[in-house]
């Protein structure tokens, strides 16, 4: 090797919940002065697990290079990381492009629609006010209860996601394409016109607000009025990076509610990542248990429980989860 050479790689190794990031920065050739070449491979790990952290350093040298090896668990993809790495576009593309969803997750979004249909179509449930917790870029959790809420305010931490809802509410050009997901849902639901359905949802849609779960109000500095119903999908188990702030989560997302108010939640169970084309995003492994544990905890009857499992797992190259899981809860009555 006759000079120093730069390099820098990236990627995530994720193993039960485990995520650590090896970032590969640096490969020099050291000379000495007797004409041969000594080397170093720094290795760094550091684990959280749970209030524990342990920090390793290991040295090997080696022959001819020296190489820098840091590798770190991250601290979880939170909002802050997909700010600057979260392409929404690229998220309804691989995702929402059509009602079956992507093809390695085998009927997931199917799943979803018809649950959503099921539980908002016939009009049981209906009121003033619905807040849609952690939206993404997406519009499909409330199509189906649109018709039934007189204000809908949908939100998101990142800004780019919220932006593309701003920009589809708006009707500008470039705008993401829902027509297939809005065609679906009046296949559903026996409705003739997706635009009607669409004229609607945009009509009653007042406000589109950053969000950020992990505080007691999730919507500071704004102050919401209560809710009369609040649905949040595939957002609690990417935001939060432990069971602990999970749970402080879902107690800040019962204050959003009315006393008796309708608490619908779509997510994942066993999932530990998921990817926008080749960028990874930690996801917290949830069970069953961890979620009836939380929901009871905080007083509330959940009415139902439904899962999908995950088909053809070792096949999906976009996620790991086990089982996509919609259920409905009501907070009790004072």
């Amino acid at each position: 090797m006759s000079g120093p050479v730069a390099m820098s790689l990236n990627f995530i190794l994720s193993y039960q919940g485990l995520h650590v990031h090896i970032n590969i920065v640096s490969l020099i050739d050291t000379p000495l002065k007797s004409g041969h070449h000594i080397s170093a491979f720094v290795v760094t790990v550091r684990t959280v697990l749970f209030a524990l952290t342990v920090s390793t350093t290991v040295v090997v040298y080696l022959h001819t290079i020296r190489a820098v090896v840091m590798t770190e668990c991250t601290t979880f993809t939170e909002g802050e990381f997909y700010e600057g790495h979260f392409d929404p576009r690229a998220y309804v593309k691989n995702f929402y492009a059509c009602p079956s969803g992507h093809a390695d997750e085998k009927n997931f979004l199917t799943f979803v629609l018809r649950c959503l249909s099921g539980v908002f179509s016939a009009g049981e449930h209906k009121g003033k006010r619905l807040i849609d917790v952690g939206s993404g870029p997406s519009i499909h959790s409330v199509l189906s209860a649109c018709d039934h809420y007189d204000e809908i305010v949908l939100s998101d931490f990142a800004s780019n996601n919220r932006r593309e809802i701003e920009k589809w509410l708006n009707n500008i050009e470039g705008s993401l394409d829902w027509k297939p997901i809005l065609q679906y849902v009046c296949e559903l639901e026996g409705k003739s016109s997706p635009s009607d359905l669409e004229a609607t949802l945009k009509q009653r849609v007042k406000k589109v607000l950053k969000c950020d779960v992990r505080l007691e109000n999730p919507f500071y500095p704004h102050t919401l009025e209560p809710a009369d119903c609040v649905i949040t999908s595939l957002c609690l188990e990417a935001a939060c990076k432990d069971i602990q702030t999970y749970c402080r989560a879902l107690h800040g997302l019962t204050k959003l509610l009315s006393p008796g108010g309708l608490l619908v939640m779509i997510g994942v169970l066993g999932e530990s990542f998921y990817k926008v084309d080749d960028q990874p995003f930690s996801c917290l492994r949830l069970s069953r248990d961890n979620i009836e544990e939380a929901l009871s905890g905080l007083g509330f009857s959940i009415h139902e429980f439904n899962l999908l499992p995950a088909e053809d797992r070792e096949n999906n190259s976009v996620s790991d989860f086990e089982a996509v899981f919609h259920l409905v809860a009501r907070k009790p009555s004072e």
